[in-house]
Protein backbone atom coordinates (compact mmCIF):
# COMPACT_ATOMS: atom_id res chain seq x y z
CA UNK A 1 0.00 0.00 0.00
CA UNK A 2 2.89 2.38 0.74
CA UNK A 3 4.22 1.81 -2.78
CA UNK A 4 0.86 2.77 -4.24
CA UNK A 5 0.89 6.04 -2.28
CA UNK A 6 4.42 6.78 -3.52
CA UNK A 7 3.42 6.21 -7.14
CA UNK A 8 0.25 8.29 -6.80
CA UNK A 9 2.21 11.01 -5.01
CA UNK A 10 4.78 11.07 -7.80
CA UNK A 11 2.08 11.35 -10.46
CA UNK A 12 0.38 14.16 -8.56
CA UNK A 13 3.69 16.03 -8.18
CA UNK A 14 4.58 15.67 -11.87
CA UNK A 15 1.06 16.56 -12.94
CA UNK A 16 1.07 19.65 -10.75
CA UNK A 17 4.45 20.74 -12.10
CA UNK A 18 3.27 20.33 -15.70
CA UNK A 19 0.04 22.18 -14.96
CA UNK A 20 1.87 25.09 -13.33
CA UNK A 21 4.37 25.26 -16.19
CA UNK A 22 1.55 25.42 -18.75
CA UNK A 23 -0.32 28.08 -16.79
CA UNK A 24 2.88 30.07 -16.41
CA UNK A 25 3.75 29.86 -20.11
CA UNK A 26 0.27 30.70 -21.37
CA UNK A 27 0.15 33.70 -19.08
CA UNK A 28 3.00 35.15 -21.15
CA UNK A 29 5.85 35.05 -18.69
CA UNK A 30 8.95 35.99 -20.60
CA UNK A 31 11.39 33.25 -19.55
CA UNK A 32 9.12 30.54 -20.91
CA UNK A 33 8.50 32.37 -24.19
CA UNK A 34 12.20 32.98 -24.57
CA UNK A 35 13.06 29.34 -23.91
CA UNK A 36 10.36 28.19 -26.34
CA UNK A 37 11.74 30.50 -29.05
CA UNK A 38 15.30 29.30 -28.54
CA UNK A 39 14.26 25.65 -28.56
CA UNK A 40 12.10 26.03 -31.68
CA UNK A 41 14.96 27.74 -33.52
CA UNK A 42 17.43 25.01 -32.56
CA UNK A 43 15.01 22.33 -33.76
CA UNK A 44 14.46 24.15 -37.07
CA UNK A 45 18.20 24.65 -37.58
CA UNK A 46 18.92 20.96 -36.95
CA UNK A 47 16.35 20.20 -39.65
CA UNK A 48 18.10 22.62 -42.02
CA UNK A 49 15.22 25.10 -41.94
CA UNK A 50 16.23 28.73 -41.46
CA UNK A 51 13.78 31.57 -40.92
CA UNK A 52 13.40 35.01 -39.45
CA UNK A 53 10.33 35.94 -37.45
CA UNK A 54 9.00 39.49 -37.39
CA UNK A 55 6.37 41.33 -35.40
CA UNK A 56 4.98 44.83 -35.47
CA UNK A 57 3.73 47.04 -38.28
CA UNK A 58 4.86 45.66 -41.65
CA UNK A 59 7.15 48.07 -43.46
CA UNK A 60 7.50 48.78 -47.14
CA UNK A 61 9.94 46.41 -48.76
CA UNK A 62 9.19 43.50 -46.42
CA UNK A 63 7.73 41.43 -49.26
CA UNK A 64 10.82 42.00 -51.43
CA UNK A 65 13.06 41.25 -48.44
CA UNK A 66 11.24 37.95 -47.86
CA UNK A 67 11.52 37.03 -51.54
CA UNK A 68 15.26 37.76 -51.71
CA UNK A 69 16.00 35.82 -48.52
CA UNK A 70 14.13 32.82 -49.90
CA UNK A 71 15.61 32.96 -53.41
CA UNK A 72 19.21 33.59 -52.41
CA UNK A 73 19.59 31.74 -49.14
CA UNK A 74 16.54 29.51 -48.67
CA UNK A 75 15.55 31.52 -45.57
CA UNK A 76 11.87 32.03 -44.79
CA UNK A 77 10.56 35.30 -43.40
CA UNK A 78 7.29 35.37 -41.45
CA UNK A 79 5.31 37.96 -39.55
CA UNK A 80 3.97 36.19 -36.47
CA UNK A 81 2.01 39.17 -35.18
CA UNK A 82 1.38 42.69 -36.30
CA UNK A 83 0.68 45.73 -34.14
CA UNK A 84 -1.02 43.68 -31.46
CA UNK A 85 1.94 41.42 -30.67
CA UNK A 86 1.88 40.40 -27.02
CA UNK A 87 4.99 40.47 -24.85
CA UNK A 88 5.05 36.69 -25.04
CA UNK A 89 4.98 36.75 -28.86
CA UNK A 90 7.68 39.41 -29.03
CA UNK A 91 9.91 37.52 -26.58
CA UNK A 92 9.42 34.27 -28.52
CA UNK A 93 10.28 35.88 -31.87
CA UNK A 94 13.28 37.77 -30.51
CA UNK A 95 14.70 34.64 -28.89
CA UNK A 96 14.05 32.60 -32.03
CA UNK A 97 15.76 35.20 -34.21
CA UNK A 98 18.80 35.51 -31.95
CA UNK A 99 19.50 31.78 -32.33
CA UNK A 100 18.50 31.60 -35.99
CA UNK A 101 20.46 34.67 -37.08
CA UNK A 102 23.63 33.42 -35.42
CA UNK A 103 23.24 30.07 -37.22
CA UNK A 104 22.76 31.89 -40.53
CA UNK A 105 25.93 33.94 -39.90
CA UNK A 106 27.88 30.74 -39.24
CA UNK A 107 26.45 29.02 -42.31
CA UNK A 108 26.91 31.83 -44.84
CA UNK A 109 29.84 33.68 -43.26
CA UNK A 110 28.36 37.16 -43.52
CA UNK A 111 25.47 39.36 -42.37
CA UNK A 112 22.80 37.99 -44.70
CA UNK A 113 19.87 39.82 -43.10
CA UNK A 114 21.52 43.24 -42.85
CA UNK A 115 23.03 43.07 -46.34
CA UNK A 116 19.71 42.03 -47.90
CA UNK A 117 17.83 44.80 -46.11
CA UNK A 118 20.50 47.39 -47.01
CA UNK A 119 20.27 46.37 -50.67
CA UNK A 120 16.51 46.94 -50.67
CA UNK A 121 16.92 50.26 -48.86
CA UNK A 122 19.47 51.47 -51.42
CA UNK A 123 17.05 50.71 -54.23
CA UNK A 124 14.49 52.91 -52.46
CA UNK A 125 12.11 50.05 -51.74
CA UNK A 126 12.33 49.74 -47.98
CA UNK A 127 11.16 51.51 -44.88
CA UNK A 128 12.65 51.04 -41.45
CA UNK A 129 13.14 47.46 -40.22
CA UNK A 130 10.58 46.25 -37.73
CA UNK A 131 13.12 46.05 -34.90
Amino acid sequence: MKDLFKVVGAFVAVGTAIFLFLVWSTAGFSPVSTLRGQLAARIDIKRGHYKELAWGMPVSGADKYARLLKERYGIDFHYIAFCTASKSERDYADAYDAVSMEAVRRKFGHEVFKETWDEIAKSGGAGLPTR
